[in-house]
């Protein structure tokens, strides 16, 4: 039997979306480049377009998390997530709208700068070492999530074979550390040559790979299961079509409440307050332009989000029967996508080479937008605001790349640390709401609350991030006690070779704090905020 590997084909793919983006940086680095000065590598000397400024604002945090963790998530809770897009919307509306132009007013290449003007230079450190903190280990997990996701070692599928059986190896054929390795130098090179001019116009190339490919594997997708309408069918009567939970729980993992409210404060503190966005809106000749920028974001956004929910629909209508997960031929859930891709889409040459370069997409474009975003607050920050160091414009250029190195070797040490993190998707969002939550609770006790001072902004900050570490590390340590929310799955029509084995784990003792731990994800950034003020 022959197995599904990658082809020619398939390599030739994703070696050009690598190479076209080590060009890029190299065009803006070494052709392009008229001086070597901070504003040109931090804000592309501030006279970038509107659309490729668009695009890159949407794909920074839409990454390979998404791409992976979106499909998965569907799969085996249901649609509910799908609401986000419109949490997207209203936060990208509130930015354009309330916050974007008055960081642009300000004119400062830190967004954490507002900090130390409206209250002192302890509360600007303390979001900024949060950022920093938050923005290294995301990082991480993005640049590890598709590398173990399509990882040789990971992926197996069983065949039974007249008088016995024999496991094969379905996989992508990529080793998890050529993964890491490859993308991290990629990024690496071109975010430190060619600063944020070639970081926006690589994100424009890598948007229109996540498009494609997802748009392939959707086509492909409801042609291997007999149509869209066969697809709905399934994964309606698997219960997977679901956008009516309005429990006022905070338990309940997704409601429209959480996903609304909770998802609509977890994009803003990305779209209104994170560093890595707030550069993209000082690259854009005019606030009318960020504005518009924001606006086509929220529109692409909401079509990737659809599109990787969609696909978590045509995995379950493909799988209703036979869970790659349940009867072990995928040890992480978030490796149900390649191996769907492997299974059923390789005999079309070519179609496993444009996922890769999809998901690979998605990772570059979120690290090398926090490597260029990550140099701006350590130089503004830590080594201008903290230290009290001053730097010419073109020495502060050429530190920018330094640290933009420095920060990609970091970023390629630290993917080991996020394996024990459990499900990427929720564990992203998880401390993505630890972190960020009580920076954006800082802003906004600053731009609405006239009355707070200094003392009471860090006194928030720091009740609300202990609070949210707790929660946090509470959760993970008693997560094996809480309900599952998990749709049912089948392995009625699996190969009767596959011997499933379930272990389960019985408290001795329950955690009095239980229900404390169990409120959901989605509602930790409205916590910090509401801590803070």
């Amino acid at each position: 039997m022959a197995l599904p590997t990658l082809s020619a084909v398939d390599y030739i793919l994703l070696i050009l979306l690598l190479l076209s983006s080590a060009v890029i940086g190299a065009v803006f680095g070494f052709v392009k480049s008229k001086k070597s000065s901070a504003k040109e590598f931090l804000l592309a000397d501030g006279g970038m377009g509107v659309f490729p400024t668009a695009l890159s604002i949407m794909v920074s945090f839409l990454s390979a998390i998404t791409l992976l963790g979106t499909p998965s998530e569907v799969y085996m809770y249901g649609t509910m997530y799908l609401y986000q897009a419109i949490s997207w919307i209203i936060a990208s509306t509130l930015t354009a709208l309330i916050f974007m132009p008055k960081f642009r007013e300000l004119n400062c290449t830190s967004a954490y700068e507002y900090l130390e003007k409206r209250f002192d230079r302890s509360v600007r450190m303390c979001a900024s070492f949060a950022f920093s903190f938050f923005m290294l280990i995301y990082m991480a997990i993005v640049l590890y999530a598709p590398a173990l996701a399509l990882s040789q070692s990971k992926l197996f599928i069983q065949y039974q074979i007249r008088k016995g059986q024999i496991a094969t190896l379905l996989a992508t054929g990529l080793n998890i550390w050529i993964s890491v390795v490859s993308i991290g130098v990629i990024c690496t090179f071109y975010s430190s040559v060619g600063g944020m001019k070639a970081v926006i116009w690589t994100d424009v190339l890598q948007a229109v790979v996540i498009l494609v490919g997802l748009l392939a594997a959707i086509i492909q997708g409801f042609i291997s299961i007999g149509g869209v309408r066969a697809a709905m069918s399934i994964a309606s009567k698997g219960g997977r079509i679901e956008f009516n939970s309005v429990s006022l729980d905070p338990r309940v993992r997704h409601t429209v409440w959480s996903l609304l409210i909770g998802g609509s404060f977890n994009a803003l503190s990305t779209y209104g307050f994170n560093q890595t966005q707030v550069q993209r809106y000082m690259c854009v000749r005019t606030t009318r332009g960020a504005k518009q920028a924001l606006f086509i974001n929220a529109f692409g956004a909401t079509i990737i989000i659809w599109l990787s929910g969609i696909i978590g629909l045509i995995l379950y209508a493909y799988y209703a029967e036979c869970d790659p997960f349940t009867a072990k031929y995928v040890t992480d859930i978030d490796q149900i996508f390649p191996y769907f891709v492997m299974e059923v889409l390789s005999g079309i040459k070519g179609l496993p080479g444009i996922f890769l370069a999809c998901v690979f997409s998605g990772s570059l474009s979120t690290i090398s937008s926090g490597l260029n975003s990550l140099a701006a607050v350590i130089i503004e920050d830590v080594y201008k605001g903290l230290m009290g160091k001053t730097l010419t414009d073109e020495r502060q250029g050429l530190a920018s790349k330094i640290f933009s190195i420095v920060l990609g070797a970091v970023v390629m040490l630290l993917t080991y640390v996020v394996s024990y993190l459990g499900s990427i998707l929720n564990a992203a969002l998880s401390l993505f709401g630890v972190l960020s939550g009580p920076v954006m609770g800082a802003f906004f006790l600053g731009f609405f609350f006239p009355q707070a001072n200094s003392r009471g902004g860090f006194i928030g900050f720091i009740a609300s991030l202990l609070l949210q570490l707790w929660i946090f590390l509470g959760a993970q340590i008693t997560k094996n006690q809480m309900k599952s929310e998990r749709l049912p799955l089948s392995v009625a029509n699996c190969p009767t070779l596959v011997n499933i084995t379930t272990t389960l784990t019985t408290s001795t003792r329950s955690n009095p704090l239980i229900d404390f731990y169990s409120v959901s994800y989605m509602w930790y950034t409205p916590i910090a905020v509401g801590t803070v003020v």
